[in-house]
């Protein structure tokens, strides 16, 4: 496959372009049904023949979002894997950036003791991982993360039933990732390698059991890891806030290239001054200021009334 270089694109900037979802239903294109070939997926690579791995599905037997989702399974001509490597593979058009990255799905798995299940966010040329989430057999959640600069999977201490929907998120940036189960924070772990991911997988190890993966959602929650850069961020402040009419910034150096999102990513028509910002025609709501200060950029959340 043709490796794609790609500028690392800024939050929000991001946010706009590189949005998607996938919930396998009809008005999506998909049908029931093997998964390889639909869209930008496609089944684990065999290295023989067929190809691909034929036994991944699309199916009507549950969902969270609409009537399919798509179902992994263990395939019969093969054993046991070391890693989990059966199952679906997303090629995403524009590869993800690792220092600024979401992804979201849930999940639902029928047995412990029985297959690893989980996600993989790949750089597939290296095969090198840039993300990892395990819901191990053992009925633990583990994730992959940096320990003394080794790459190591560990546990999160928190523990998964079976047939039981889990909604996780992952949101990377460049200084750590941080993993979510039904929306709590279950563990920050650091960057593991700093490549840019061209491939999403949803796999198991090819013991036994079954997984659904429903609601898929990339980059769509980038936004919602905003509030925690500007928490650490000391060289831009604004005021008033909540504001009415003028947006001030206050800054040890000029404040370039400002622009004003929203939350859903879209650049807002405003008028930018000398380091303020005529904010009177903006509709109250909750916004995202975006500034260059001395080469980086910075990011503070202002709300109009």
């Amino acid at each position: 496959m043709k490796k794609i270089h790609t500028i690392a694109f800024s939050l929000l900037a991001a946010l706009s372009f590189a949005q998607q979802t996938a919930s396998f239903e009809h008005n999506e294109g998909f049908i029931e049904g093997n998964i390889h070939g639909q869209g930008d997926w496609i089944s684990t690579p065999t290295g023989g023949t067929p190809e691909n791995v034929t036994n991944q599905i699309i199916s009507v037997d549950r969902a969270t979002d609409g009537e399919r989702s798509l179902k992994i399974v263990k395939e019969p001509v093969f054993g046991t894997q070391f890693d989990p490597i059966i199952g679906a593979f997303y090629i995403p058009p524009i590869p993800l950036a690792y220092n600024n990255f979401s992804v979201s799905f849930d999940i639902n798995m029928s047995h412990l003791n029985g297959s690893i299940f989980g996600f993989q966010g790949m750089d597939s040329i290296t095969e090198q991982f840039i993300v990892r989430l395990d819901f191990d057999k053992t009925g633990v959640v583990k994730i992959l993360s940096s320990v003394s600069g080794i790459p190591q999977i560990i546990s999160t201490g928190v523990v998964w039933v079976p047939n039981t929907w889990y909604r996780v998120k992952m949101v990377g940036t460049a200084m750590e990732i941080k993993y979510y189960l039904n929306d709590t924070l279950i563990y920050t772990g650091t960057v593991v390698n700093s490549l840019n991911i061209d491939q999403l997988r949803f796999v198991h190890d090819n013991t036994f059991g079954t997984a659904y993966f429903d609601n898929i959602k990339i980059n769509n929650e980038v936004v919602l890891s905003v509030k925690d850069s500007i928490v650490k961020n000391d060289k831009i402040t604004i005021y008033p806030n909540p504001v009415e009419d003028y947006l001030h910034i206050k800054s040890e150096s000029r404040a370039n290239n400002v622009e004003i999102f929203n939350l859903e990513g879209q650049k807002m028509d405003v008028i930018c001054g000398d380091n303020m910002i005529n904010v009177k025609k903006l509709p109250p709501n909750v916004y995202i200021m975006k500034a260059i200060i001395d080469g980086e950029i910075q990011y503070q959340k202002f709300i109009k009334k």
